[in-house]
């Protein structure tokens, strides 16, 4: 692909990342609370939600007469939509795994949880139902019909292609005869990694990142070539040796960055302090994921290494001084770069140990040039 479009792409991803962000802070403002998928409503919110319901019987009645006439061709609608699920299910479910691909998760795809809103009656539900299912139909036979482009035919179109799927932008560039079926081998063992040694499980929403697996084994993971790590894509490849986090470490990186708040340089009043001890800063932690993969992936023909940046990093919980940290690698995606280069995105998860929750997650872009 090329690098310019690349980088474009990546952009986007980041701006869609912030507006989740920014969604998910305008739902915190809602009081609303996402568990399992069921929305819970505060009883104060329900409450005040419920003096704006508009009964059934009147709702009918002051309907606008445009609406009730389009009733009877709104739902037969259902009928072909209910077919089409079962048709791309049955496909997916025969085919995929004739071509050695992963499953898609069909009900990552259907959200129905607006049955929760207080203010809406009956019949506004099964609305708000109706058109939930038709969406994430249409999402769900989007995402297995671009996989399977991807197998098939994986060449960008002439014309602009409006609201591409998003494996579309990977695909061989018109008329590129020379490269085309090269790169169609490449993007096929590209969706055959996704489901190599995870018993062709689910395939996860495109651009959001997998759990990483606590289960993967220690130790040097060693590639003779660029393509032989980017068949590992979708897999958790190696987790690294334990590193301990000193009060040395920790004061060396305050000095190098002027972050001295007494949190994590100030031993004795950190032992006072909101965690009982002096914690290493969210940058430290965030700065040994070189350690991390010079300790553990090793590709011998790539002559150079660079990092490209972050798409994403949160820092889950603190680190005390004492602590002893690993990471545990899953290898997202691997793109092809002009000049012989790799870009490859890993979704780290930063353990502490005897803890089961991650002190740091984050989306981390390496290129390798061999």
């Amino acid at each position: 692909m090329n690098t310019k479009i690349q980088e474009f792409l990546e952009r986007i991803h980041q701006l869609e990342m912030q507006i989740e962000d920014e969604f998910a802070q305008r739902r915190q403002q809602l009081q609303v609370d996402f568990e399992e998928r069921k929305v819970k409503f505060e009883k104060e919110v329900v409450a005040q939600q419920r003096r704006f319901k508009q009964g059934v019987l009147r709702y009918i009645l002051t309907a606008d007469w445009r609406h009730l006439l389009s009733v009877p061709f709104i739902y037969p609608v259902l009928v072909p939509m209910l077919v089409l699920d079962a048709f791309i299910t049955l496909y997916q479910w025969v085919c995929f795994p004739l071509y050695g691909m992963a499953r898609v998760k069909r009900s990552d795809y259907f959200v129905f949880d607006r049955t929760h809103l207080a203010y809406l009656n009956v019949l506004e539900k099964i609305n708000c139902a109706y058109c939930s299912y038709g969406n994430g139909l249409l999402a769900y036979g989007r995402e297995v019909v671009g996989l399977t482009e991807q197998y098939w035919c994986p060449i960008k179109h002439a014309r602009r292609v409006l609201h591409a799927h998003p494996y579309y932008h990977g695909f061989v560039d018109y008329g590129d005869a020379t490269h085309y079926r090269e790169e169609l081998v490449q993007l096929r063992q590209q969706l055959q990694a996704m489901s190599s040694g995870q018993d062709q499980g689910p395939l996860s929403q495109p651009g959001q990142p997998e759990p990483v697996s606590l289960s993967t084994v220690d130790g040097m993971k060693t590639f003779n070539t660029l393509a032989d790590l980017a068949a590992c894509v979708g897999q958790d490849v190696t987790a690294s040796e334990w590193i301990e986090i000193t009060q040395e470490q920790v004061n060396q990186f305050a000095q190098a960055t002027g972050d001295h708040q007494w949190i994590h340089v100030d031993v004795e009043r950190a032992k006072q302090g909101p965690f009982g001890a002096p914690i290493a800063h969210g940058f430290l932690t965030l700065s040994l994921l070189s350690q991390f993969f010079d300790k553990t992936i090793v590709v011998t023909e790539a002559r150079m290494g660079v990092n490209y940046g972050l798409n994403k990093v949160r820092f889950m919980a603190p680190v005390p001084v004492g602590s002893r940290l690993r990471a545990h690698l899953h290898l997202h995606s691997a793109t092809p770069l002009e000049g012989n280069g790799l870009q490859l995105q890993w979704n780290v998860s930063i353990q502490r140990e005897g803890s089961d929750k991650p002190v740091c997650v984050a989306e981390s872009l390496v290129r390798l040039y061999a």
